[in-house]
């Protein structure tokens, strides 16, 4: 490894569309080699930000232009990352040199080019004393890109990393379930379809609890198999990838099952089973059947999602946990990672991810004085 490569301590932060925490992880990377450490954590977000956050996507159409309101938010969200690095740093003498910065997306729609994440890298910045780099999804899309999805070079590297049999697929869970794919020629990456973010909406609303524990009330319901159906043909599965979605794209389904006053363990059935059904119907598009499939995010504590996709696939289906891959980690590591190959203008998005015309370095550099 030469000067100019040399490994750097970073941070990756990264909230998630669900909302449902700020994760933290600190690493060492040359942005080509990644190290994790023990040093990572998940804070909640302040009752206060949370709130505001829901205020704004609860009405998002007149929230995206009150330009008081977004500020606010993205202050509190600063502020909020800023205290859990505090946390994380309490616990390390190890001083990170810059700080990967992703914010909170509030909404993400491709066909018009826009991709909102709400905080502040430059006050994060000034805040810290410590060089940051945000805006890494505005930098794809300015360079005509969906702006998503952006984890498959870091995938890339786990999969060379633990010299995975290729081609392999990393599926990630989210509020949105995304696939990166490997086969030693083509990295490709596109969201599937929907994650938690409908199941989760459902709880919330139905039980006033976040999600549906392991899957338990799904795992007990009946799936409505002519609402699923219906949902199945839906042009977004038809279109070759790349591509991307917001979190919402689907939610008419959960409005639907709800408006035919369906059992709350039957909705719950079939919203799982379309997360499931869609994740396959993604792995039948790629350029060749992947040999073994890797899962992570969220959704890999719910048994209702693994064991069907369990029941689907054919080939190997390894929960990332159980091999040493912290996968409610790798998404922040992916940030930290991000931000360094800026340092080093290394190349984050491909016309394969996300469409970009060309290979294309991701982000913006914030100094405490710019």
């Amino acid at each position: 490894m030469n000067k100019e490569t040399r490994e750097i301590i970073a941070i990756g932060l990264m909230s998630g569309t669900s909302m449902d925490g700020i994760n933290v992880s600190l690493v060492k990377t040359n942005g080509i080699t990644l190290k994790q450490s023990n040093y990572s954590l998940i804070e909640r977000y302040s009752d206060i930000t949370l709130n505001l956050l829901n205020k704004i996507t609860n009405n998002l159409s007149n929230s995206v232009k009150d330009i008081t309101l977004l500020k606010k938010a993205s202050e509190l969200i600063t502020i909020d990352h800023y205290n859990a690095i505090k946390l994380l740093l309490k616990k390390t003498k190890l001083k990170p040199e810059i700080i990967g910065f992703h914010g909170q997306t509030i909404y993400h729609n491709p066909n018009e080019k826009i991709s909102i994440q709400l905080g502040d890298p430059k006050l994060l910045s000034k805040m810290l004393k410590t060089n940051v780099v945000g805006n890494f999804r505005k930098k794809d899309i300015e360079n005509g890109g969906e702006g998503a999805p952006i984890a498959p070079i870091y995938h890339k590297h786990i999969i060379e990393k633990l010299n995975i049999d290729l081609p392999c697929g990393f599926i990630n869970i989210g509020g949105v379930s995304n696939i990166s794919y490997w086969n030693g020629k083509e990295l490709i990456g596109f969201d599937t379809g929907p994650g938690n973010a409908l199941m989760d909406i459902y709880m919330q609303e139905q039980f006033q609890t976040k999600y549906d524990d392991q899957g338990k009330l799904a795992a007990n319901g009946k799936i409505i198999h002519k609402t699923l159906n219906q949902f199945l043909k839906d042009n977004y599965f038809c279109r070759k990838y790349p591509k991307s979605l917001d979190k919402l794209y689907f939610i008419k389904i959960l409005e639907i099952l709800k408006g035919n006053n369906h059992k709350p363990e039957n909705i719950m059935a079939t919203l799982a089973a379309f997360t499931i059904n869609s994740i396959m119907q993604s792995i039948s598009i790629l350029p060749t059947k992947p040999k073994v499939i890797y899962l992570m995010g969220g959704g890999i504590k719910n048994k209702t999602i693994i064991n069907g996709i369990k029941s689907k696939f054919d080939n190997d289906v390894i929960i990332s946990n159980d091999v040493g891959i912290n996968g409610e980690m790798v998404e922040a590591e992916l940030i930290a990672y991000l931000a360094v190959r800026k340092i080093y203008d290394l190349p984050s998005s491909f016309p394969g991810t996300t469409g970009v015309k060309e290979a294309i370095c991701l982000g913006d550099l914030f100094t405490e004085n710019n």
